[in-house]
């Protein structure tokens, strides 16, 4: 292998990129370790060679294996390597089980670059195929179905998808509880994008107690993290700040600079809440920062969005936009279409301070738009509200009336024929 690599001009902390440490490869060089066949595969595949030319035989074709090097390539970000060994597998004959594993992977294969209807239909497929005698593998298809609907927004469908997964969990023998935590954490978040919150904080709650069983400190952290955003938008800010503080040590102690960083921008916003303003920017501006560095798009979208919103509060309306735009184009770029709906609002809000009316006006109606097609209550609710005081300060009392009681209400049948009354 050593000799392989550097024929290849590859590190050993390349090769093991996503497969392994370091130093297990450099075990391996050292014939002290021996990588497992599906390692073995993904690594000779990144060396341009066949596994044979390791093992010294025809190289293996079970499905078992092929699956279990797909899944490690979708892990180790190589989703069309994954791919590639998915259609192998699928090629040769299987059961059941086997061959609805690996329309799973696909799923997830396809999911990683991005192409979420293919990788739905892949997963319903997968649910298709899948034998009822395997409850486990059942759990696993659900559960990826939930995620891809929750990807699209579309929260009432993966609500559905991820009830089954549960569903089917309940009928193993040896339910995991790392899985188990990770469908109820995916069931809080989808209440939460409803905006039901109540619903929302006690799936979390759930999720932290199954955490806590499969002894997964990511699971543990996680639910901490979305504790503390329930628990902020229920107004219960020292909790909040609790489990945020809780999530920030956990995931500080593993390394974990991209799901911290998620972290400090939900702390900023609860001392926003408590009317610590200072102290709410500098997190924020901290969060922003690190994003930047790292080039994390959803993140530099919610920092930013929630800097814009700081700025409008204390009358600096240039910079409001300048942040709002900024946010706009990065959770576009993330695909995070709830963020762009509401810092686009953040800017109509400012274009209307400006004295401009008709861009306040496009940019609300677009920004309800985006929400009202994912069935978004939470986010709509807090547009609506925006939009009213923007209605009330021009003396349209009827029609900021209206969007207030739709926010109030969240009941938004009539939302379509209002902004139709909006219209140039």
């Amino acid at each position: 292998m050593r000799e392989a690599r550097l024929a290849r001009g590859l590190t050993q902390e390349q090769l093991a990129r996503g497969l392994a440490t370091k130093g297990f490869i450099c075990q391996i060089e050292r014939n002290r370790a021996t990588p497992s066949l599906a390692k073995l595969r993904v690594m000779a595949e990144r060396l341009g060679l066949p596994l044979s030319h390791f093992t010294g035989d025809q190289a293996a074709r079970e499905l078992n294996y092929l699956g279990k090097a797909a899944e490690l390539a979708v892990r180790a970000a190589e989703p069309r390597r994954a791919l590639a060994l998915v259609d192998e597998g699928l090629g040769l004959a299987g059961t059941a089980n086997e061959r609805a594993d690996l329309l799973r992977i696909r799923g997830l294969a396809l999911e990683a670059l991005g192409q979420l209807s293919e990788a739905l239909v892949a997963q319903q497929t997968a649910a298709a195929t899948a034998p009822p005698d395997d409850p486990e593998l059942n759990a696993r298809i659900y559960v990826e179905m939930g995620t891809i609907l929750q990807s699209g927004e579309r929260f009432n469908a993966a609500i559905e998808a991820n009830l089954r997964a549960l569903s089917w969990l309940d009928r193993c023998r040896h339910a995991d509880p790392a899985m188990r935590s990770r469908i109820l954490h995916n069931l809080g978040r989808e209440y939460y994008g409803l905006g039901e919150l109540a619903e929302a904080d006690t799936y979390f709650k759930r999720a932290l107690a199954a955490g806590t069983d499969a002894e997964s400190v990511f699971r543990i952290a996680n639910a901490h993290m979305s504790l503390g955003v329930s628990a902020r938008a229920i107004g219960e800010l020292d909790r909040a700040v609790e489990h945020c503080n809780r999530a920030l040590e956990l995931l500080e102690r593993q390394g974990q600079e991209r799901f911290a960083n998620r972290v400090l921008n939900n702390l900023g916003d609860v001392h926003f809440a408590s009317g610590r303003i200072g102290e709410a920017r500098r997190l924020q501006q901290r969060c922003l920062e690190r994003a930047r560095e790292i080039n994390d798009a959803l993140e530099i979208g919610i920092a930013a969005g929630a800097l814009a919103r700081y700025a409008f509060e204390t009358g600096d309306i240039e910079d409001c936009i300048k942040l709002a735009r900024e946010s706009q184009a990065a959770a576009r770029q993330s695909g995070d279409r709830l963020h762009e709906a509401v810092s686009m609002a953040l800017e109509a809000r400012a274009a209307h301070r400006q004295g401009h009316g008709m861009v306040a006006d496009r940019k609300f109606r677009h920004a309800l738009r985006i929400l009202a097609r994912r069935e978004a209550g939470a986010k709509l609710a807090e547009v609506c509200a925006l939009y009213a005081d923007v209605l009330r300060e021009r003396g349209d009392v009827d029609r900021a009336f209206a969007f207030m009681r739709m926010a109030a209400d969240r009941d938004f049948g009539g939302l379509s024929r209002l902004l139709r009354q909006t219209a140039p």
